[in-house]
């Protein structure tokens, strides 16, 4: 199999085999001047060598205060607040301690940039200085005080908090330790000592930084916003697609002084899960600002009960200024619950309480911590061996699982400091009341970091977005993974399967969102079980994903060595969201809908399919069945009154539209007068439910436009041939991603605002994130309307989708045994011309979008369809 992944990779890279047809493409066909064609010549893919070296990445513009103003100004921060950007790479800041607070520097990157950041510091007028940096997407999070985090949902190989205090010592390249996943924005703000100058500042890039235009695939369209809205898939893929070993562990260990941890999330085990009656017990040593860690908390999973402890130190003299005294105050323990010690939208958390040491908690020493969990509610903690906390977590009323949140199968202790601390632990034992040792571990190994999820990446893996989770959420790559296939680096789709697939379980299920971190068995088993049965959903995408893998690279070999993996997960699917009365889908328990049924319908039936080429006729013919009969159920859905598939008493949503039409659900004639509903769901930034109805209506926020429903409303338009419909809701829902403003990320949003002016979740929302990325695939698949028709085109079609207005379009389509480069355009006369050049091994099919006769290559009267036969001169169709 690996060889056969090589061999397409390879034939993705050498276009060069195919040169002299492919240019010939560009100089006319021997029957006409290609200067009179529509479009301009077709690109090859531009040369990009990929440096040995770390790329940096720069600012473009640098502004003293919080402005969105691109001012060439010279960098020079005097004052405590000082905060600067600038358009150029050289920056001269100089930062002088004053009485008064001037305003820090806003630094502009133009676009998405990822890495680890850096200054370089050419002097220093005192011992020590102190900046603070803040990271994020959105220009707003530059003024608040967390910016646009933390978002502590994983431990990420990255920082979750998206605000850090740097101390400056010396003079040379000052490097932070954390990886910032994706911002455009940052802020530099002195906040103790003088003297500071610094030259430059920028980002050791953690990320690919090739050239789209060196990429196998490319669109490109008269409309330029259609040409931006095809970019923003391959600059999402780079900032949330990663090869192996390239995410660093945030973890350093010691084989004799422990693990060292900084600011980050608190990290799990699964070894010591499910303790009753017992006590946690650790060694730590603070370095500075103190240390953090939870008890009776769930693993991975999406939701966090247990109590948040955070003990912070006396704060000696050079501890960070900027510390938060009203909420992690010097010699305290602080309480908390949910995800954090303040609340983030639909990352809840709170600050429940704050207990007084009494005494000073010393830096640069040892101390022992003991927490005590009998099992009631009561919590309590001892310092070297005095009490200085005990509460009822119950008492505070908040933070509690909800009753839609089924009861997490793990639940464990983990460590981690918070913001802007750090600290060693060491010795972590849990000891039963009864005087059994459940967990013993003296954390010196490197072992602690697979236990913990907190090693490297060992598969090429996708986040769902570049700032926040690096999680990689498995129903997120149904739009992702079409994306990338249309980039043409097939092995971001592979990869990531090959990882779900190495973290299946016994029972088939695969979990819905993974660790990047290698695991060991037990923590495979234990953080997928712990999973919340409410996104089997996810499994059901995860078909779609390897279906369409295997129809765009013809990989067998994979499906073949996948094929028993792919039983179980149905069998797991199945069983738990496949009610066996009604056979309507539950998605895991959550109720019966239409959307997860047809999904699942569409799952069984592409499992019919890969199975009966796998030879596996047999085996697969129970899934058909099961397919009929939820088909026939969706099917009595429909409402002759109103005209819309629901179930009874309840309204439709757009959702369902949109996996109706995927599914193939009923007649043609019903379908389309479900659809003729959709206009009454429009608004100016595309298509909502009401709020009774939008399951994005977040904590009461106001609704959003989801770019996960808006995609699959763009696919089902495609399938719907409804070019006229499609390309509006580009323009409208995707349009507002290219504007170059202060929200211009160069990627995939998450959310849109109704009125589509704004990130739909504001600071939350992720600004690239690649569940936004099917208008990459439709440029492809409906605008220039290359498919394969069979697996690893083989044979293919060039069918452009109707009703879509450009003046011309033309793409480079990548395929296992070359590039085909096509395009379309109108003439003066409002004729239609197509061009087709197909690699050798391919037999193409094109179906005109129009009506009528046209000519091929020059010879008139044809009419019906064209064939193309692969590694020839260039086919051309001119309406007559």
């Amino acid at each position: 199999m690996k060889g056969l992944h090589l061999a397409l990779f390879a034939a993705l890279a050498v276009v060069s085999v195919h040169a002299n047809p492919l240019r010939a493409r560009n100089f006319g066909n021997g029957n006409g001047n290609s200067a009179s064609t529509p479009w301009p010549p077709i690109p090859d893919p531009q040369s990009y060598t990929k440096p040995d070296g770390p790329v940096r990445v720069y600012p473009v513009s640098v502004n003293k205060g919080l402005t969105s103003e691109h001012a060439n100004a010279t960098i020079s921060l005097k004052n405590e607040g000082d905060l600067f950007t600038r358009e150029s790479r050289s920056l001269v800041l100089f930062l002088q301690v004053e009485r008064s607070q001037s305003s820090p520097f806003a630094v502009d990157y133009g676009r998405d940039v990822a890495g680890r950041p850096f200054f370089e510091v050419t002097a220093l007028g005192s011992p020590y200085a102190q900046l603070e940096v803040k990271y994020t997407e959105a220009f707003n999070g530059l003024k608040v005080n967390y910016s646009d985090g933390p978002f502590p949902f994983s431990n990420g190989l990255s920082s979750e908090f998206r605000v850090e205090t740097l101390n400056v010592t010396k003079t040379g390249e000052l490097a932070s330790f954390f990886i910032q996943g994706s911002q455009r924005w940052e802020s530099v703000k002195l906040i103790k000592g003088q003297g500071v100058e610094i030259k430059s500042a920028g980002f050791i890039s953690s990320v690919d930084e090739a050239p789209i235009a060196s990429k196998p695939g490319y669109f490109a369209s008269s409309n330029s916003n259609m040409t931006d809205i095809w970019n923003l898939g391959p600059r999402t893929q780079q900032l949330a697609c990663f090869p192996p070993n390239s995410q660093p562990s945030t973890w350093e260990v010691d084989s004799k002084k422990g693990v060292y941890i900084r600011g980050q999330k608190p990290a799990t085990t699964v070894k010591g899960a499910n303790a009753k009656n017992y006590t946690l017990a650790f060694e730590a040593n603070i370095d500075y600002g103190g240390v953090g860690w939870r008890l009776d908390t769930e693993i991975d999973n999406i939701f966090a009960e247990g109590p948040y402890l955070v003990l912070t130190s006396n704060y000696p003299e050079g501890s960070f200024k900027n510390y938060n005294h009203s909420l992690v105050p010097p010699n305290t323990l602080v309480l908390g619950r949910g995800w954090s010690l303040q609340n983030q939208t639909t990352l809840t958390g709170w600050h429940l309480d704050s207990f007084p040491v009494g005494f000073d908690v010393t830096e640069k020493t040892w101390h022992n911590i003991e927490t005590d969990s009998p099992g009631d509610g009561t919590y309590t903690v001892r310092l070297d061996g005095k009490q200085i906390a005990h509460f009822n977590l119950t008492a505070y009323n908040v933070g509690a699982r909800p009753p839609y949140f089924p009861p997490c199968a793990y639940y464990s202790f983990a460590f981690g400091p918070w913001q802007d601390q750090a600290a060693w632990y060491r010795n972590v034992n849990i000891t039963l009341a009864s005087g059994q040792n459940w967990y013993s571990n003296p954390m010196t190994s490197e072992d602690i970091k697979v236990e913990y999820g907190v090693a490297t990446n060992d598969f090429t893996v996708c986040s769902d977005a570049g700032k926040r989770d690096r999680y990689s959420w498995l129903g997120d790559r149904q739009i992702s993974a079409r994306s990338v296939e249309a980039v043409g680096e097939f092995e971001y789709v592979s990869g990531p399967a090959e990882q779900a697939f190495a973290r299946q379980i016994a029972s088939g299920e695969v979990p819905s969102n993974m660790l990047f971190s290698q695991l060991d068995p037990l923590g495979i088993q234990g953080r997928t079980e712990s999973l919340d049965l409410i996104l089997v959903d996810w499994d059901s995408k995860f078909f779609d994903v390897i279906y369409h893998y295997w129809q765009k690279t013809g990989n067998d070999s994979f499906l073949q060595a996948h094929w028993g993996d792919m039983r179980a997960m149905m069998a797991y699917v199945m069983q738990t969201s496949i009610d066996p009365k009604t056979s309507f889908s539950t998605n895991g328990g959550s109720g019966p809908t239409i959307s997860s049924t047809a999904l699942n319908i569409i799952a069984l039936e592409e499992m019919v399919e890969m199975g009966s080429h796998l030879g596996h006729s047999s085996a697969v013919a129970a899934y058909q069945v099961q397919a009929n009969l939820s088909r026939k159920a969706l099917e009595g859905l429909w409402n002759e009154t109103g005209g819309f598939y629901a179930f009874p008493g309840k309204d439709y949503i757009v959702e369902d539209m949109a996996w109706i039409e995927l599914a193939k659900i009923g007649t043609a004639e019903r379908r389309d007068k479900f659809w003729s509903h959709l206009p009454s769901r429009q608004v100016p930034g595309g298509y909502v439910d009401p709020p009774a109805e939008n399951k994005f209506d977040l904590l009461g926020g106001g609704v959003k436009i989801s770019m996960n429903i808006a995609a699959e409303l763009l696919w089902a338009l495609g399938e719907r041939g409804d070019g006229k419909t499609a390309q509006d809701l580009v323009k409208r829902t995707y349009g507002p991603m290219v504007e170059r403003n202060v929200n211009y990320t160069g990627a995939y949003w998450e959310f849109l605002s109704a009125d589509g002016t704004y990130p739909g979740n504001d600071l939350e929302t992720a600004q690239s994130h690649f569940w936004g990325g099917f208008p990459t695939a439709f440029m492809m698949e409906y605008v220039l309307g290359v498919k394969p028709t069979t697996p690893g085109f083989a044979t293919f079609e060039v069918a452009p989708i109707s009703g879509w207005e450009d003046d011309w379009v033309e793409g480079r389509v990548p395929t296992p045994h070359g590039l085909i480069y096509t395009a379309w355009g109108y003439d003066s006369a409002g004729k239609l011309h197509m061009e087709v050049t197909a690699p050798k091994g391919t037999t193409g099919t094109i179906k005109p979008p129009f009506e009528g006769s046209f000519s091929v290559n020059g010879k008139a009267g044809q009419s019906g369809t064209v064939k193309v036969e692969g590694g020839r001169v260039k086919v051309t169709v001119v309406q007559q």
